[in-house]
């Protein structure tokens, strides 16, 4: 006879179904105002519930004044999440005729255009929010990433100039500035560009990994090693490193203090030698 469903509940304190107090559908009640609304949508989209997320912001949007777009910009992320392209491009149109010098609706549009590969508008769409907030650093790197995807590297470099003028004590502009010279071959720019991401943050080891690079073009193999060391003090975790510094010292010429990194290297996985392989393709040194 097997034991009753009691009897294993309260041997393991499990509490039986009818005694949840579980609430019937709660992604079903509706925001009493515009921010509850955005809650609950945001709450259905970490669901996956797209249309029950497009419902909720659709009602924000009556319950915000008409020159208030947040709702709406919410609304078409909605419709992109749910791959309603069409949908949430209307939406962007919909912000920009409330609120006319608003810069969100422009990157939204931007960012659907280059979803489909329509470079030319993709990029009009944020010259135009760069020219509503020239001061924005984020909107100027914007435009260079897609500048840089639609084949115009040098246009991409100055707009990321631009960003790091906007905001030339954050790390993360040099650097993307900085990697794009290095993919342009223009070496010492490069070099310049990483040293001033560094100097910002000289804790993060991938920086020494690019100015590598940087080193060894311009035919500094000292200062490349030493870059790579740096990065490795800074994680001595990643054998990724250590495989480097091996073929490193060895097209220095310092055959011996390269055996030992590459008794160390023995231990890298498939993705480190991956890497390897272009970091040695940068550098212009065949595997």
């Amino acid at each position: 006879m097997e034991p009753a469903f009691k009897a294993i509940s309260d041997l393991f304190a499990v509490v039986p179904m009818d005694d949840l107090d579980i609430p019937d559908n709660p992604r079903k009640k509706e925001g009493r105002n515009a921010q509850e609304s955005e809650e609950l949508g945001r709450a259905c989209l970490s669901d996956g519930d797209f249309q029950a997320a497009i419902r909720h912001f659709k009602n924000a949007i009556s319950q915000r004044p008409a020159d208030d777009i947040t709702a709406a910009l919410n609304l078409a992320g909605a419709y992109e999440y749910g791959d309603q392209y069409p949908q949430a491009y209307r939406q962007y149109e919909k912000a920009l005729r409330a609120k006319v010098d608003a810069v969100e609706p422009h990157v939204g549009k931007s960012d659907l255009f280059r979803r489909h590969g329509r470079f030319r508008d993709s990029i009009e769409e944020l010259q135009r929010a760069t020219d509503l907030e020239p001061g924005n650093a984020f909107l100027h790197i914007k435009l260079a990433e897609v500048l840089r995807d639609a084949g115009e590297p040098k246009r991409a470099a100055l707009a990321a100039q631009k960003a790091v003028i906007a905001k030339p004590d954050d790390a993360f502009y040099h650097y993307w500035l900085g990697d794009l010279f290095l993919a342009q071959g223009r070496y010492e720019e490069a070099l310049e560009s990483l040293r001033a991401a560094i100097e910002l943050s000289p804790g993060d080891d991938y920086l020494y990994l690019r100015a590598a690079v940087g080193f060894w073009r311009v035919e500094r193999k000292q200062e490349a090693i030493k870059a790579v060391r740096l990065a490795s003090d800074l994680d001595p975790a990643k054998n990724l490193y250590h495989g480097l510094l091996g073929i490193l010292l060895e097209e220095s010429g310092s055959l011996e203090d390269a055996a030992q990194e590459s008794e160390r290297a023995k231990k890298m996985d498939r993705y480190d030698h991956d890497l390897l392989g272009r970091l040695l393709d940068e550098m212009g040194i065949e595997p």
